[in-house]
Parts: C-alpha cells; structure tokens; sequence
C-alpha cells in the first residue's frame, strides 16, 4: 500500500512526538472505512453498469442550458481528516458522517503555499494565485505587518459574479477577501463585518452589499466580551476555570466562539430574509482553535503547556469539531430536494513543525490535505474522490448549474462527484474564459489593497496566529 505524505513523514522523522499518533489516527481510520466501503463500491458498480446500459438503450436526449437548482457551499477552514476520521467512527460527527456515507467527499488538495486567502480565493475562482491576485494575508507598506490584502487586489472573478451574471441570485457572507463588498446580484457581506467598528469611531464602510444592510446586520454581530462564561465553558473540561492565570486563554476561546457565532446568526438571518439560489458561508473556528489549543490537545508536539492547562483545554478542539458538526446539520436542515450541499475546508492541520531548536507555528502548522464532501440534489453517493483538489470547486459549481467551465480554470469539474443520469443529460461543456476583455485598457489603480480602519486590529489577530510578525 503506498503512504500517504503524512505517514511518510510520520515514519521517517524518527518519532516525532504525536506524528506517529496522527498516522495511526489515519491507518485505523482509512482501514475501517475501506473495510466499510468495501460492498458499497461493488454494489455502486453493479449499479452504475446497469444505469449506463440502461441510458445507452434508452438513449437519453441530452438537455441544454441553465439548471434549476439552489447551492450552499460551507466553508470551514482547517478541517483535519486526522481528527474527523476517528471521531466519525465514534459517532461523534453525526452530520459529517451524513455527508460522507450518502454522498461524494475526498482528502482535499491544497496549493503550494498554505495561506488562507489564496486558498479561498482560488476556490471561489477555480484559479491559482499567479491568476488571481492575492498572494497572501498582507503586502508590502501600511506600516508594521504591511497592508492586509483586500478585494481590491483580486484579478479575477468569483463563481458568485459568474452566477450572478447569469442570472442567479447569490449570497455570500464572511468569505476571506470580500472587503471592500462589491455590487452582487443578491447580496455580500464581507469579513469585516466582524471587526469592532466601534474602535475607531466610525460607522461600518463598505462591509456589505447592498450597503444599508450593515446596519440591519449589526445586532447579530458579536463580539468575544458577548460571549457568555456558561458557553465558552462548553468546551472546557469541568467548565470555565476561574483563576486568573487563564484569563488571556480563556478570552482567545471566546473569541473564536464570537467569530462563528457571528457568521452563523448572519448566514441563518439571510437565508430567512433573503434566499439565493447560491449562498456561501465562511467559517474560521476550527482553524483559530487548532492553532490556540493544538498542544494543549496533544501534549509534547510544541511548546509545553502546564498539566494543568492541556487538563483544561485539552479537549477544546474535539469540541470545537463538534460544535461544527452541529453547525452543519442546521444548514443541512434547510436544504430542500432542490439543493446541492459542498463543505469544505482549504487545508489541514499538524501541528507546531519543529525546526531547529524552536517551534515554528501559523501557517507552518497548516496541511496541504483537507476535506470535501458534495451532498444532495445529483450528488452521487457512496463515492471517494479522486484526489480532488481547492481549484475544483468552481469549475464543479458552474457544472452542476449546467454553465460552461473556463479554459483559463485551473481546476476541473469532480465528475465523479455527479450522478451519471444528470451528466447524461447536462455534458460539460466549455468557454475560453469569463473574464473580461481589458486589452486596451489603462491598468487600474485600484486593484492594490487599500487600508481600512480596522487594519489594526486584523493584524493583531494575525499575529495571535502566528501568521505575522
């Protein structure tokens, strides 16, 4: 059996602490779903055999033109298969498990460089960043930790533009890079829309689209002193502590807790009030609560942490995935017959990379393997993916409303996540690009980053990170 690239490096770098446990994590979980598997997939080609001798004697005539059809894509940055597999297995991620045992999903490939922004960007894009722009968290200038890099920066178009262009309603809410919000057909609302405002004595500026719904928007916004005692101890061991020695810790916990709170209240209030036929939610806990309490969880794989700390928050992160999971099922609820489900995360997570005699932590923490699962309407299910990767989801979205994929995509359409019948009547078809014709054109200024009053605070969470100096 070939090994993957974390086994190998489990193997080979001489006992690292907790690799070689996260590489048991995967064998057992790997082994158990195989064995799992095992008669779906010989029954799944049984089945796809007579459905495809079928169709060639029926002789389907295949359908043109746009699909009727709503989408949601969850994004949950972080999802790590290390952690979810034996959870799954234990029955603690019932949604998840939903999502794998009834439709199509897959470890997830990521980009060269493990920064969030380019990553979400190129999935909203289907592009790698040489094409779209954004290149990381910050550029050159702004003072210490540069500029944070904005919409302003980007290149190229999003799925929800495309969408929008052709005549669907989209809604995308705390999607990386969404500042300042641009004109949708339906409504936007960016990122910052978390920050404290408040702080710099201004009113929020261009946080959503339209721009009068930051104001609708404002009470469902909440901020880590919002966070209640009683649910930030939710996901400490014996509930919250109250020595004052945790209180910075304890803080960090409801701040990650504020920044999903924030965009669930969000995302459920525009679902109520305004439905799309594409809605996307970003949310980014699992990701900040893996970097905050990873050695907590597992003890000797970076810098110590006391007994009694790794006693407290060793457990947040499994709570924390559990906590998604829930999450996910109220979305699943609103999914009717006409939906088509994609969660996904843009990488993994490892832990702290010891290099030298020190400890290197953000992005280094980051895994170029994530997760992915497509549910729902023409999904089919009881399917592994193969080798999907970040640059797929855009061509594979614009596929699934029967549009055309661009030639200048760099991913492709994850066809075996489709059901056979739909693609015997919807073939993918294609276009040279959906970008627009600039030649000729003066370069605009305005697609450097630009600052934002909140800058200050987005580079001190940045830098709670790790990702910045």
């Amino acid at each position: 059996m070939m090994l993957s690239r974390r086994q190998s490096e489990s193997m080979g770098d001489g006992g690292a602490p907790g690799s070689v446990a996260a590489s048991r994590r995967r064998t057992r979980a790997r082994a158990s779903a195989a064995g799992r598997r095992a008669p779906v997939v010989a029954a799944f080609l049984l089945a796809a055999g007579l459905t495809l001798l079928a169709a060639s004697c029926a002789g389907p005539e295949a359908e043109t033109g746009p699909v009727d059809r709503k989408v949601l894509v969850l994004g949950i940055d972080g999802l790590e298969w290390d952690i979810m597999g034996p959870m799954m297995e234990t029955g603690r991620l019932p949604n998840f498990s939903r999502l794998v045992a009834e439709g199509a999903w897959g470890e997830l490939r990521s980009l060269e460089y493990l920064e969030s922004p380019m990553i979400w960007t190129s999935i909203s894009t289907g592009k790698l960043p040489a094409k779209h722009g954004i290149m990381g968290f910050t550029a050159k200038g702004g003072g210490r930790g540069g500029v944070v890099i904005t919409a302003d920066a980007r290149e190229a178009r999003t799925v929800w533009d495309i969408l929008g262009e052709k005549g669907r309603t989209v809604g995308v809410t705390n999607w990386l890079v969404t500042w300042p919000a641009e004109p949708v057909n339906g409504y936007l609302v960016s990122d910052y829309i978390k920050f404290d405002w408040r702080g710099v004595g201004r009113k929020q500026e261009d946080t959503t689209y339209p721009p009068d719904l930051a104001e609708e928007l404002e009470d469902l916004v909440v901020r880590t002193e919002d966070v209640p005692d009683e649910r930030a101890g939710e996901f400490v061991v014996g509930g919250l502590p109250v020595a004052d020695e945790f209180e910075n810790r304890v803080r960090t916990l409801k701040s990650c807790i504020a920044v999903d709170e924030t965009a669930r209240r969000i995302a459920f209030h525009m679902a109520e009030t305004r439905p799309t036929d594409f809605t996307a939610v970003y949310m980014s806990g699992v990701d900040y609560v893996c970097h905050h309490f990873w050695v907590d969880a597992f003890p000797g794989t970076g810098d110590p942490v006391s007994d009694r700390e790794s006693e407290l928050f060793g457990e947040v992160i499994e709570r924390y995935y559990q906590e998604a999971d829930s999450v996910l099922g109220e979305f699943l609820e609103l999914a009717d017959e006409n939906t088509t489900v994609i969660v996904t995360s843009d990488h993994g997570h490892s832990g702290p990379k010891l290099r030298g005699d020190k400890y290197a932590i953000g992005i280094a923490m980051h895994d170029p393997t994530g997760f992915i699962a497509l549910w729902g309407k023409d999904i089919a299910g009881g399917r592994e993916l193969s080798e999907p990767s970040v640059l797929d989801i855009t061509p594979t979205l614009l596929a699934l409303y029967g549009l055309p994929v661009a030639g200048d995509m760099d991913g492709r359409v994850l066809d075996e996540a489709i059901s056979d019948e739909f693609l015997a009547r919807h073939a993918v078809s294609s276009v040279d690009t959906y970008e627009p014709d600039t030649s000729g054109m003066e370069e605009d200024e305005s697609e450097s980053p630009v600052e934002s009053p909140v800058d200050d605070e987005i580079k001190e969470r940045l830098r709670s990170l790790g990702y910045i100096e």
